[in-house]
């Protein structure tokens, strides 16, 4: 039974890291405005419809890049938990107190009685998790760059058919 809760308790710290780590993750907010916005009217300029048009576009080519983000983070968490506790499984450390030998074991009564271990699924589900989410940032992509590119290529081709 002791053991039975022991196990829930672990599973139970697995479960409340992995969310603990995916939301702390470090998403940004999607772009709203370009770095460097075009020029509006005038002879290198754009139309304010092709000014629009360009940052809707941008905004949600960046909107895309920002929940593709999300998903490799918890991605990257899960996986990362899901080892984590695998191998934590894997690992005994010893305990303080066995349980009491019967009356017929070595020992006797209130004997010493074999050595306990710990699970350690929990603790390697919560070190997977941190190992997982820091592995992910560096393979997110920054959405106001993404929102530029797109922007300013997109401004670019209204330029060149004028």
């Amino acid at each position: 039974m002791a053991n039975t809760i022991g196990y829930a308790r672990n599973r139970l710290f697995a479960v409340l890291g992995f969310g603990l780590l995916t939301g702390c993750s470090g998403m940004q907010p999607t772009p709203m405005m370009p770095t460097y916005p075009a020029q509006i009217g005038g002879p290198s300029g754009v139309s304010m419809e092709s000014d629009s048009l360009c940052r809707q576009q941008a905004y949600q080519a960046a909107e895309k890049v920002k929940q593709d983000n999300v998903n490799k983070e918890v991605a990257f968490t899960a996986i990362g938990t899901i080892a984590g506790a695998v191998i934590g499984n894997q690992i005994q450390s010893p305990g303080r107190y066995g349980p009491p030998r019967g009356p017929r074991g070595p020992g006797g009564p209130g004997g010493p009685g074999r050595p306990r271990t710990n699970d350690m699924a929990g603790a390697g589900a919560l070190a997977g998790a941190a190992t997982g989410a820091a592995l992910s940032q560096g393979t997110l992509q920054n959405t106001q760059q993404v929102y530029d590119i797109y922007y300013n290529n997109c401004i670019e081709r209204y330029r060149n058919y004028r």
